[in-house]
């Protein structure tokens, strides 16, 4: 591996929600704009659980701005590593850090003591960490708050001697207004719903957005603990969630901000001021500002913002004058030229193109790990994400699954890992022999991170991972787990790093051990398999199938049958199809399963439909009877097909008779036991009616087209290059309770 050259090394978490990763990113933008070669370095902040995403612009910068991505481990000469926000260096990363900086500069976008003496983050430990990582250092404080807060520490720390204050592009905002939006005035703020970010008292908080009749207030950063805090809100406020919409959007349906905090906050910068003068907001806020923001803003008491407001309110001209400069300060004292100035100082100019090799990061890697299963559930899940992620990340992934072979048909580099019934081998052989298996694998690939997804996580993968602590460990887990069951696998689960629930349409259901740790996982919407647009069109799917087109066509899709007997099913089901009156009566095609133990006896009349993925045909279909899986379920829901959703009820598999239930209530389906012979049959006579089709496929369009498989891509390609801490217990989901030593229940269960 080659030495990555660097003009500038911005190291960060790129997960931060506000204005740290906005900070970066306008930073990183004047930079690159500059000619400066520059880079991001991931490294988690202990602030934040590992389950956070990536901010959606530093996101988007990396993969269209031309900021280089540098995975952890690699080598890297750089003239200026600006490390954004001290927590990120809280501990030193697991593995190795071969960074040459030639300066360093600690960017603190918070102070180390809060207004009321409360520690925030170790200085001191951070500084040694820093040194140990690149050498000598200074602390660059974002603003006059945050240096005061720094020289009354009682160990004096080298401080750059000016703030490092964030920078803002004003071509991103709305810029100068010649007026309020209406006669009645909008007084509005957004931020962070932390309680000590808003005033301190309900006569302080009213005070700063006061319930007059000439007053609108519209806020977005409410949450239920604020209403907690504060009581009953005023009828005519308009309260909006975290991060609802753009804040760029936000700010022009407001014609005030006022921007008040608790007394033990020290607002070390004011992104959020920032933003709204950039805006062309006249902005009133706590004298403390003043020296930042000078004549930008009007600086009053919380109980000076009514009369302030109501008088510019009367005096568009004074309106218009405070817009314009709110505007001229932004752009003199904090665009782009600031960033590259005094990088320009410690550096000098950016190198050219000639003196220096072309900053290219090597690629990082994911390594999915995928039980056997009943299906192909666990397999599909990981192809969905493992093909959307980005350019620079790679996936492998190894399977117990006989259907492995489907990877390799997308490109992507696959593996075969038998499961311990398939081997002779006894169990805790098996345990030892896989664990061996997982670590030469991870010696091998070197990825990032390592992503399971099964519902019980064996012990010799725990083993392998456990030789390995600088890499990510993931538990992807499906939810609708049988009522109790899982509390074993849950509690053996408790060491991964962070956990990924795929979505479930049905989630109002689900019984299962995993909802109460909902909000502790990376609960993302229902993951399948294809990409918008990437199903045939019904023609041209008809024709691949071999389809009459002047027939309608059902598809069964019964799964494996390797823990279900079918037969019997099968053979009900083509009995009612073929008895349906001869204008409705169906082409019968039958779903074979890859990883079927036993081939299944058809008919010479049924079309044998072996593919993969089957959802990019589902077009050629006219509707289809089908056992509620999570991948089938999900796929043919999004593509509104139609369907009479059966389950396997084998204890040993997840609620898929929930699923189905689900469905049919919501009237996204028809749904019937499969011990229900009648009801299967009134099903399939409700099922070949057009008309009814149709409702269905009205309501399946309305459902929500997000694809969870983007976001967990996009999440383990930011987890994949971010350096692991190197420290005894990581911030990760809490545990769940030990299961009783007496009866352990299994959790819906992976092998045949």
């Amino acid at each position: 591996m080659g030495v990555l050259d660097l003009d500038v090394l911005l190291v960060a978490d790129p997960r931060f929600p506000g204005g740290t990763s906005t900070a970066l990113v306008a930073e990183a933008r004047a930079l690159l704009a500059a000619g400066y070669s520059t880079g991001l370095l991931a490294m988690p902040s202990d602030l934040l659980p590992a389950r956070r995403p990536p901010h959606p612009a530093i996101r988007d910068m990396c993969r269209d701005g031309g900021l280089v991505t540098v995975p952890a481990g690699t080598p890297v000469s750089v003239r200026l590593a600006c490390v954004h926000h001290p927590t990120v260096l809280s501990d030193w990363p697991a593995g190795p850090f071969p960074v040459r900086a030639a300066q360093t500069v600690i960017v603190a976008h918070h102070p180390p003591v809060d207004a009321a003496g409360t520690v925030q983050y170790d200085s001191a430990r951070i500084g040694q960490v820093a040194a140990d990582l690149f050498g000598p250092i200074a602390w660059a404080p974002v603003g006059p708050a945050a240096r005061a807060a720094f020289a009354a520490l009682p160990v004096a720390l080298p401080l750059t001697p000016t703030d490092w204050v964030n920078v803002i592009d004003p071509s991103d905002w709305a810029g100068a207004r010649s007026g309020p939006l209406s006669a009645r005035a909008t007084i509005g703020r957004h931020s962070r719903p932390g309680r000590t970010k808003w005033p301190d008292t309900r006569a302080d908080l009213l005070a700063a957005y006061p319930d007059a009749p000439d007053i609108r207030v519209r806020l977005m950063g409410w949450d239920a603990g604020l209403d907690a805090a504060y009581g009953p809100r005023p009828a005519g406020w308009q309260m909006l969630p975290f991060g609802a919409m753009p804040v760029a959007r936000f700010l022009t349906s407001i014609d005030y901000f006022s921007y008040y905090h608790g007394s033990s906050w020290i607002e070390a910068f004011g992104r959020a001021p920032l933003e709204a003068m950039a805006s062309g907001l006249p902005c009133l806020l706590p004298p403390s500002f003043a020296d930042l923001f000078q004549e930008g803003a009007i600086y009053t008491a919380p109980d000076g913002v009514a009369d302030t407001v109501r008088r510019l309110h009367t005096d568009p001209a004074a309106w218009a004058r405070q817009s314009a400069r709110a505007v001229a300060v932004v752009a003199d004292l904090y665009g782009p030229a600031r960033a590259v100035a005094r990088v320009a100082e410690r550096i000098g100019p950016p190198r050219p193109a000639s003196a220096r090799r072309p900053p290219r990061a090597p690629e990082a890697r994911v390594l999915y790990l995928t039980s056997n299963g009943i299906g192909m559930g666990h397999l599909t899940r990981c192809l969905a994400s493992a093909r959307r992620l980005p350019a620079g990340v790679r996936p492998v992934i190894l399977s117990m699954s006989r259907a492995f072979g489907v990877v390799r048909d997308q490109g992507i580099a696959a593996g075969y890992l038998p499961y311990w019934r398939s081997t002779g081998l006894d169990e805790t052989t098996w345990h030892a022999s896989i664990a061996d298996e997982i670590d030469e694998a991870i010696r091998f690939w070197q990825p990032g991170a390592v992503v399971f997804d099964g519902n019980l996580p064996y012990q010799g993968l725990m083993d392998g991972l456990a030789r390995h602590p600088g890499v990510w460990s993931v538990w992807q887990r499906r939810a609708m787990w049988p009522a109790g069951a899982g509390a074993d696998a849950l509690w053996v689960g408790r060491d991964f790093d962070a956990v990924i629930e795929p979505g479930e349409l049905a989630a109002a259901f689900d019984p299962g051990l995993t909802v109460p740790l909902r909000d502790t996982t990376l609960a993302v919407p229902p993951v399948t398999f294809l990409r918008a647009g990437e199903a045939l069109a019904p023609a041209a799917a008809r024709t691949v199938v071999g389809l009459d087109a002047a027939r309608p066509a059902v598809i069964l899709q019964l799964g494996s049958g390797n823990n279900f007997a079918l037969a019997a099913l099968r053979h009900l089901l083509l009995d009612a199809l073929r008895s349906l009156p001869a204008d409705r009566r169906p082409q019968v095609v039958h779903a074979d399963w890859r990883i079927s133990a036993v081939a299944s006896d058809l008919p010479a009349d049924v079309i044998r439909l072996d593919t993969f993925p089957v959802a990019r045909l589902l077009p050629a279909f006219d509707w289809a009877i089908a056992l509620a899986g999570y991948n089938t379920f999900h796929e043919n829901l999004a593509a509104g097909l139609p369907t009479l959703w059966l389950s396997n009820d084998s204890p040993e598999q997840d609620r898929q008779d929930l699923r189905a239930a689900h469905a049919a209530r919501r009237g996204l389906g028809l749904a019937a036991r499969t011990s229900n012979a009648q009801g299967i049959l009134r099903a399939i006579a409700a099922l070949a009616d057009p008309a009814r089709r149709r409702m269905i496929r009205a309501a399946c369009a309305a459902l929500p087209p997000d694809n969870g498989a983007d976001d967990v891509a996009v999440w383990l390609a930011s987890l994949a290059r971010m350096a692991k801490p190197h420290r005894l217990t990581i911030r990760r989901t809490d545990p769940a309770p030990e299961p009783a030593a007496a009866e352990p229940s299994p959790a819906p269960a992976d092998a045949p």
